[in-house]
């Protein structure tokens, strides 16, 4: 109390009515809040988030203070009390876990329910010591208006039940006793939701929802018996998924229950209200057909709402008849819809892991379906060019046969070269990556062979080349070969017939550097971010057939990282189209 008492003369805020809300006010008589009007205080430091605040919550009718430091919240829970506080975690000066630590040191406000708001993402630090310091909830923004109305409401409806009988307990003294208990229990069910609604964030399964209702909700609403029963896929009929305390013959009657079926559960999910029945006279005067005896003396049937959809229902089951106050329909209404938005949650990602799992299989199945294919494919076309071989070895042909054996061969080729693509590829997205095998190679070499096999399929093209000598290293000479002839053939594809195309090779500081460059118009510039990645291509010119499936540019990432190396390419209108190679190499 002295700690606060120090910020007392620092002006107050305005809540949302036109009345100012003044923290210098004494604070030995609180005014008490009226039940039709309970008090929610808003603390945040930045005036945007409290006036979008101010407007979610407008719709429930409640007085609004806002607070713009955690210095002016105190001096405001000095002069009043307040059925829930919306704290902002990342203040400047004092912090929003600062702030709830003094509330929580003070007798009459440790009790206020605070939920914590945050910009940020949270981390389990954060949760541990927002929870640490009298959480009841903890909200990351941006965050649906109507689940922040619908915690805030339950709260507003528990300080409403409360402020209400400590309302009658003035009005009756002789009842002061009552008053006392009913108000402890209105506390404690405060500490008890708060407690049962930080195990339930713990929760990732329909199981673990239900665990945490049996050993902290049932608990604390006084049941001996419960059960969680959950609309089947068609949704007309409610299936119990788990239950505590219910005899097993009664279990086995009530396990499938259809929706068309008059009693309490079905009620509550199709009228989506809560059944309340608190003797048996109640059970016989609205369920005559059905005999309570011997099962429970009072029960609720609670429906699970998530934005208007029922999701199922909730039963619990007394000892005990018992008058249900609005306090304890607040408190158990509350516990539904906990429970309802945790499993909700557990939909929601069980959903998500289904899906991505149902994606991940796809792919796979697709990978895999590739490489067997390109495989499968490989032993036909060995057989082609094998058999193109031998015509043209015969030397019988005719010019016209010639030409014909030459495009089929040449046909053949492509297909191979595709078919290794494809495979290579499949190899990498599977997780075995390409397969290298290193030895010592003469870049001058691999080069040479490159321009012979590339020349031969573009006749009508000239290469410029500048190769430096002794430029040698570990690597594997046919996939060197392999990024060579890839790179090579797009700068003769993707160009015009009389732009220049040239090759240079060297060596710099334990590398070495391979660059193609060829004229023509630049890679546009949209699909430059994404040009290593797999099934891309550019646009060819008209009259250019397609030799590629768009596995090129990404193999050869593929390998020259494998090798330790990268592969990087600049292209623009003024200085044409580069790719850059850079291996590391053996040091001389």
């Amino acid at each position: 109390m002295a700690e606060w008492l120090r910020w007392r003369g620092t002006p107050g805020t305005q809540g949302s009515s036109s009345a100012t809300l003044s923290p210098d006010a004494p604070s030995d008589n609180p005014v008490p809040a009226g039940v039709e009007a309970p008090g929610v205080l808003l603390v945040d430091d930045n005036p945007a988030n409290l006036v979008s605040l101010e407007a979610i919550l407008e719709p429930l009718g409640v007085r609004l203070a806002k607070a713009s430091s955690g210095e002016q919240a105190l001096r405001f829970l000095l002069r009043e009390d307040y059925a829930v506080i919306l704290l902002d975690v990342r203040m400047t000066g004092m912090n929003g876990f600062e702030t709830a630590s003094l509330i929580k040191q003070r007798e009459r406000t440790r009790n206020v329910p605070i939920i914590f708001l945050t910009a940020y993402g949270r981390d389990d630090s954060e949760l541990v010591t927002g929870y640490s310091t009298g959480a009841v909830d903890f909200l990351q923004k941006p965050f649906p208006p109507e689940v922040l109305r619908s915690k805030v409401n339950v709260f507003v409806e528990l300080f409403r039940a409360q402020h209400q009988v400590r309302a009658q307990a003035e009005l009756l003294r002789q009842k002061e006793a009552e008053a006392r208990e009913l108000a402890h229990r209105a506390a404690g069910h405060i500490d008890r939701l708060r407690d049962f609604t930080a195990r339930l964030s713990e929760a990732s399964t329909v199981a673990e929802v239900c665990r945490a209702l049996f050993e902290q909700g049932l608990v604390a609403a006084g049941a001996k018996a419960g059960a969680v029963n959950l609309l089947n896929d068609e949704g007309d009929a409610l299936e119990i998924v788990d239950a505590v305390g219910y005899p097993e013959q009664v279990l086995a009657k009530w396990r499938r229950i259809p929706l068309s079926n008059p009693v309490p559960l079905t009620e509550a999910v199709r009228e989506q209200r809560p059944i309340w029945l608190g003797s048996l006279e109640d059970w016989q005067g609205r369920y005559p057909h059905l005999n309570a005896y011997g099962i429970h003396e009072s029960a609720i049937a609670l429906p699970l709402l998530v934005k208007g959809r029922a999701l199922g229902a909730i039963s619990l089951s007394f000892a005990r008849a018992r008058l249900f106050t609005e306090m304890d329909r607040a408190f158990f209404s509350a516990l539904a819809h906990a429970c309802a938005q945790a499993l909700e949650q557990v939909r929601l990602i069980t959903e998500e892991r289904r899906v991505h799992e149902e994606l991940r299989r796809r792919s796979e199945f697709e990978q895999q379906l590739v490489g067997i294919v390109s495989h499968d494919l490989r032993n036909p076309l060995a057989a082609i060019s094998m058999s193109v071989g031998l015509l043209e070895k015969k030397g019988e042909l005719s010019d016209t046969q010639r030409r014909t054996v030459q495009r089929i061969g040449q046909a053949s080729e492509r297909a191979a070269r595709m078919i290794r693509d494809l495979l290579d590829f499949t190899k990498a997205r599977l997780g075995g990556g390409i397969a290298l095998h290193r030895q010592t190679t003469d870049l001058r070499e691999v080069v040479t062979q490159v321009l012979d096999e590339v020349q031969g399929a573009h006749p009508g093209r000239h290469v410029q080349v500048d190769v430096a000598p002794d430029v040698r290293g570990e690597w594997d000479p046919d996939r060197i070969a392999q990024v060579l002839t890839n790179l090579l053939s797009n700068a003769l594809a993707y160009s015009p017939p009389d732009a220049p195309v040239r090759l240079r090779t060297f060596g710099e500081a334990g590398h070495a550097l391979v660059s193609i460059y060829n004229g023509g118009d630049p890679i546009p510039h949209e699909l430059l971010s994404r040009l290593f990645e797999p099934m891309t291509r550019g646009m060819l010119k008209e009259g250019q057939s397609s030799r590629s499936i768009g596995l090129g540019l990404y193999i050869v990432r593929d390998i020259v990282r494998g090798h330790g190396g990268s592969v990087d390419v600049v292209s623009s209108v003024e200085d044409g189209t580069t790719f850059t190679v850079r291996l590391p190499r053996l040091q001389d």
